[in-house]
């Protein structure tokens, strides 16, 4: 037949086959009135997380809770793990799941079983002065790393970590990105944690001490300090790209965040320990916490996973104080900056310019609690306009009890109303 096509009957087999199409549209779509809610410009969650507190923090707009897994209980014997404690875990994990919370792990490396310091030689730190820490030496001690890397196998088979949002990672007794803390007073001497057999063996210069000006009967050059020191961080830098490889080796594919705790020193703090050999300037504890992050940063692995998170949204520095990040930021060579200017920048303005300036795009953040800073009325704004300027993707609120216990500008309320004001 030539020319067009009859006219069909009105509600003919086209309009039913149309309806029928429609029909399917709306079954894909949850109905053609429907709105999905738009997606979330922040997350916000809080350490130290009360399971029975999930469903009433949903409710308020917290979306991301903090899990601590106790090693101790968890491993109480070398290679014998507590499947009673397991569970207990996994109980806790579904109770904040089930309110609808994302949840974020910490498998508490910086609280090692009380048996650990005597399992394994050197298994801990040792500073130049001969100090031990209690913290695990996953830097320098090959051991230590191999059975910590059995221990979340153990994890992971127990409890999923492909159950975690996210996972923390970390090197010091905060979990944080730094060597352990000086064990002397908060005026004292800067101690250096790499003088256990293990580090030594990989020392450039196995045997010398900070303040030491010959080696081996000859001149130890400022050159030959700087390479130490190099070598020193560099190490640390390598412990956190051990914990990284190991949870991806494993199969995690959620966020690995990177715990940058306050500002550190900056490069011309640097300088000044170097042309001292490494004692008696004013920043040489943090030089010897090897907080250099404008060094480490950049020698941290780029993985799609990977954030790196500043501790220390509100943590009281700066002038003015808990200043934001500005666009002009991006220009600043964090290597050689004006003194003048980043010293006064905020902690989380300066460890954000840093880590954009190392490559990382992904970066978020946490308060530093009432214990380095003390809260007071309209803090969880101040942390937002933090947030907010500096780019970041959500923040952590230190602590959970802090909104309950009448910690002035913290109340469960407050917080509320914060993330209500900006979703």
């Amino acid at each position: 037949m030539t020319g067009p096509w009859p006219p069909r009957a009105r509600g003919g087999p086209t309009a039913l086959v149309v309806l029928a199409v429609l029909l399917l549209l709306v079954g894909a779509f949850g109905g053609l009135r429907r709105e999905d809610p738009p997606p979330e410009r922040y997350w916000y969650g809080t350490l130290q997380t009360d399971q029975d507190r999930a469903g009433t923090e949903y409710e308020h707009g917290i979306r991301v809770a903090h899990l601590q897994i106790d090693w101790g209980r968890f491993e109480p014997e070398q290679g014998v793990y507590d499947e009673e404690y397991a569970r207990e875990v996994r109980d806790r994990l579904d109770a904040f799941r089930d309110a609808g919370l994302r949840v974020e792990a910490g498998l508490g490396l910086n609280h090692p079983p009380s048996w650990l310091p005597d399992a394994f030689p050197e298994s801990v730190y040792i500073n130049q002065f001969g100090g031990r820490s209690t913290m695990p030496n996953i830097v320098f001690s090959e051991p230590v790393r191999e059975h910590i890397a059995g221990y979340a196998r153990a994890v992971d088979r127990l409890i999923g970590l492909g159950n975690f949002w996210a996972v923390r990672v970390g090197v010091n007794e905060n979990g944080e990105f730094a060597y352990p803390a000086p064990q002397s007073e908060s005026e004292g001497r800067a101690e250096f944690w790499a003088y256990d057999s293990h580090a030594q063996a990989s020392s450039p210069f196995p045997g010398w001490r900070p303040g030491e000006r010959t080696y081996h009967g000859r001149s130890f050059t400022r050159e030959d300090v700087s390479r130490w020191y190099e070598w020193y961080a560099g190490a640390l830098a390598g412990a956190v790209n051990w914990q990284l490889g190991l949870y991806t080796s494993l199969g995690y594919r959620g966020q690995l965040k990177i715990l940058v705790p306050g500002s550190g020193f900056y490069p011309s703090d640097l300088r000044a320990a170097l042309d001292a050999r490494l004692v008696g300037t004013p920043s040489i504890r943090l030089v010897g916490s090897g907080t250099g992050f404008f060094l480490t940063l950049g020698l941290v692995a780029h993985r799609d996973t990977v954030r790196i998170v500043t501790t220390a949204l509100v943590d009281g520095t700066g002038a003015p104080r808990d200043n934001g990040c500005v666009p002009g930021d991006a220009r600043v060579d964090v290597t050689a900056p004006d003194d003048a200017a980043v010293r006064d920048w905020s902690s989380a303005r300066w460890v954000v310019a840093v880590a954009r300036s190392a490559g990382f795009s992904r970066i978020a953040g946490e308060s530093a609690g009432p214990q380095i800073a003390p809260y007071y009325e309209g803090v969880t704004e101040t942390a937002y306009r933090q947030m907010a300027s500096c780019g970041l993707e959500g923040m952590m609120w230190a602590f959970d009890r802090q909104l309950y216990d009448g910690t002035p500008g913290s109340s469960l309320a407050d917080y509320a109303e914060t993330i209500r004001r900006h979703p």
